[in-house]
């Protein structure tokens, strides 16, 4: 779906947050940079762990100047974000710069937890924020990809319809953002290869 289309959940969207040219260039480098898989907590405990049952994306990592350019830009859009979800945040987490290959995905899950024994980078978690390097684009070519759809679960605050997904349309350079407990997925890549860029907005552990 049209990314405007999330406007009308409270969801925060810019297009082109980051210009295209930025885009393609921290692509490449997500896309050459040394990886490791990256980890969901396990669901007894604080623990993170490599599950590939639950989420398969490499963590890129990439040079500190580039992670530094990404705070910045974020650290400029934090007063708006504050006051388009009326809250008080305290600062940005690092940006992580993750690469979806074919068949790759993250099942559905919200950022933020409520659990007694969760750690505090789940409970201080209060907006999430997801940055598209690249967009869908069918058939994909080297800068597009299909399937890897940020899909969104509970918008309609109806359950009789929590299990209905609604996908954002990825578009290079777009940010979306959205409340941390917000239950989302990425669907599995079927072409290509999807390179986005992942932080939050935290404030004081719950």
């Amino acid at each position: 779906m049209n990314a405007d289309f999330f406007r009308s959940f409270g969801l925060y969207v810019a297009r082109d947050f980051l210009d295209r040219e930025l885009c393609a260039r921290l692509r490449a480098e997500a896309l050459a940079a040394a990886a490791a898989p990256a980890t969901v907590r396990k669901l007894d405990g604080a623990e993170y762990v490599v599950n590939e049952e639950v989420r398969r994306t490499q963590l890129a990592r990439v040079s500190e100047a580039s992670e530094h350019l990404v705070e910045r830009r974020l650290m400029e859009l934090k007063g708006i974000l504050d006051r388009h979800f009326r809250v008080t945040t305290k600062g940005i987490r690092w940006p992580q710069f993750l690469v979806y290959r074919e068949g790759d995905f993250f099942r559905p899950h919200a950022d933020s937890s409520a659990a007694v024994d969760a750690p505090a980078v789940a409970t201080g978690r209060r907006v999430s924020i997801v940055i598209f390097l690249n967009g869908e684009g069918d058939p994909p070519d080297d800068e597009s990809y299909t399937g890897g759809s940020l899909t969104f679960y509970g918008l309609m605050h109806d359950a009789r319809a929590d299990d209905r997904g609604f996908p954002v349309t990825g578009e290079a350079g777009l940010l979306v953002a959205f409340p941390s407990q917000y239950v989302h997925s990425v669907t599995p890549v079927t072409r290509g290869t999807r390179v986005t860029i992942v932080s939050w907005l935290e404030g004081e552990a719950s």
